[in-house]
């Protein structure tokens, strides 16, 4: 029984993680980097640096998947970031989350 409750742990925790693609802008006009997940309706972020834009996605993407999840919603399957249609300018990027880590320190 003990080795079942085990997998059982394992395979919820394997669903709290989860890694999207992000199309990253950068604006010389505003002078900020521009994050959006096509996969992800409302789930969007800036940061002034292309570090703080990808971990300010990270926390985004933590926030609307958590929200999601709490709410018993599917999560959306990622796209290939091969299939992403690029802008001038544009670079797509991973974002990697576990929200279940983020739950405890998001408190």
């Amino acid at each position: 029984m003990r080795k079942r409750l085990l997998t059982l742990e394992i395979l919820i925790k394997d669903k709290m993680r989860y890694e999207y693609p992000t199309v990253i802008t950068y604006s010389r006009e505003d002078k900020v980097y521009y994050v959006d997940f096509p996969d992800m309706t409302n789930c969007f972020t800036d940061g002034l640096t292309l570090r703080e834009a990808l971990d300010n996605a990270e926390d985004a993407l933590n926030t609307m998947l958590s929200y999601e999840e709490e709410k018993g919603e599917t999560m959306p399957v990622p796209s290939d970031v091969n299939s992403i249609n690029l802008g001038s300018g544009q670079i797509v990027s991973l974002v990697e989350t576990d929200t279940e880590v983020y739950s405890k320190i998001a408190v």
